[in-house]
């Protein structure tokens, strides 16, 4: 018993020596890596790592390789979720088993939000009034808006360079009943969504100032000019002069815009009319008479028959009662 305890005190002489020489000698041990578990942490990107849910102690490769582990998802922009560290700790240490001598220390549940840039309503709207000015030479002189079946939802997007399409449902803008969003952040398509309504474009233009029946001639009389919204409206005028005197080739009920495809302008010829012929060759300019075989309406062609010859020929109407031939 005496030689045991005699044993071990000259061992822990011998720790206690080669302790002091080391010390003496500058030489420490290795502190071990601390890693220590936040109670709450908000990331900007996709991806959550260890460095964002932790502080590390020190700097060192094991440190630095370490910090950029990506451990979860990142939650949606404004959104958050709830991380387990030890089911962190364990699927790390499984995959590298060096990471047994890190200190692993902290909250057991790290609470992990996205940050994020919010879009209000107001802002997408204005983002639409913006492509429709920017758009304004392809549509009609007119006091344009959109008008919303109802206010859009804001919506959050990632931190980050943001730009956005906006794009009509009609290639012509007016008539569109909706506007797709396209939001990128990054270069990244980040939302994209839609917003019903309808683009309301006021402007003057010819109505009807009674029903206009079929094969009419339209008076000055017949029609005035009034602001109305050229969506709810197809092919219509402003310009009255290219409607009066026109032939109403369907009804058009009072109080209703002319459709221009709804009306023609008259024959200048009519058929079985005696008409002038005009004959340009080179710089020469001869003449006959002929009778018109069809109707004709100004630079239509028709067929006429030479009083002189009887021979059919074609010849383009030029005014009432005259049509040339270029030869």
């Amino acid at each position: 018993m005496h030689d045991n305890n005699a044993m071990i005190r000259t061992i822990l002489s011998l720790v206690v020596f080669a302790v002091s020489v080391a010390a003496v000698a500058g030489i420490t041990a290795a502190a071990p890596l601390e890693v220590t578990f936040k109670q709450a942490a908000e990331v900007d990107g996709d991806a959550i790592t260890i460095g964002d849910i932790a502080t590390l102690s020190g700097e060192s490769p094991l440190a630095d390789s370490l910090a950029g582990q990506i451990v979860e998802q990142s939650p949606d922009p404004g959104r958050s979720i709830a991380l387990d560290a030890r089911t962190i700790i364990n699927r790390l240490v499984r995959q590298n088993a060096s990471l047994l001598s890190v200190l692993w220390q902290g909250a057991a549940t790290v609470n992990v939000s996205r940050s994020f840039v919010t879009v209000s309503s107001e802002q997408i709207l204005t983002a639409i009034d913006d492509f429709l000015e920017a758009n304004r030479h392809r549509l009609p002189q007119a006091d344009i808006r959109f008008i919303p079946d109802s206010p859009p939802l804001p919506i959050n997007l990632p931190t980050g360079e943001t730009s956005w399409q906006v794009i009509p449902s009609s290639p012509a803008i007016i008539g569109s009943s909706r506007f797709s969003l396209i939001y990128n952040v990054d270069g990244r398509v980040r939302k994209n969504f839609s917003v019903l309504g309808r683009v309301e474009a006021i402007a003057p233009v010819v109505i009807a100032t009674k029903t206009l029946k079929y094969d009419e001639i339209i008076s000055d009389d017949a029609v005035s000019v009034e602001p109305r919204d050229l969506g709810q409206i197809a092919n219509p005028t402003g310009v009255t002069e290219l409607v009066v005197g026109s032939v109403v080739k369907r009804t058009i009920p009072s109080g209703a815009a002319i459709d221009t495809t709804a009306i023609e302008q008259p024959p200048v010829v009519r058929k079985g009319e005696l008409v002038k012929i005009f004959v340009t060759h080179k710089r020469m300019v001869l003449t006959a008479t002929g009778i018109a075989k069809s109707d004709g309406r100004k630079d239509e062609t028709i067929r006429v028959q030479n009083s002189s010859s009887n021979k059919l020929i074609y010849c383009r109407v030029n005014a009432p009662g005259v049509v040339e031939v270029t030869l």
